[in-house]
């Protein structure tokens, strides 16, 4: 009698530590998932402030250029502002290529976690199935 409860008591500890973790593991999965859509949202904010810096910058030299009496239609301005449009365009692009990379690795954390979930569980089960199995052969093995 106390060997079948002992075996009864193993497998359903061992059920319930499967669950546990699998519950452990899908909650990692929903962080690890908010958090790269926190990481998107934080790379295209980057990537507008770098691009609203560009229009500030581009507005004060204009007017700095118009303070100086300069030409706007002059090569060397359009090359500067050419010049510095590219470089913020650029920028603005790595930023965003850097979060949408940096979100993907956390995707594939998440989905990781869940990987690790499913296993628990398995392993759960199959700890649960062994307790009864071993269970049963002790008890065979006293009553024989």
């Amino acid at each position: 009698m106390f060997q079948f409860l002992g075996t009864a008591f193993s497998a359903v500890s061992a059920i319930s530590e499967g669950r546990a973790k699998a519950n452990e593991a899908a909650y990692d999965k929903y962080q690890m998932q908010l958090n790269a859509r926190q990481t998107k949202i934080e790379a295209f904010q980057k990537s507008n402030a770098r691009l609203r810096d560009f229009q500030q910058a581009e507005s004060n030299n204009l007017a700095y250029f118009a303070f100086l009496n300069r030409d706007p239609n002059d090569r060397s301005l359009k090359n500067f502002m050419t010049s510095q449009e590219e470089i913020a365009t650029k920028d603005a692009a790595q930023i965003s290529s850097t979060g949408m990379m940096k979100a993907s690795q956390q995707i594939q954390e998440a989905n990781m976690a869940q990987a690790r979930g499913r296993n628990a569980m398995i392993a759960g089960y199959l700890g649960a199935g062994s307790a009864i199995v071993g269970g049963f052969y002790r008890s065979k093995q006293t009553k024989t």
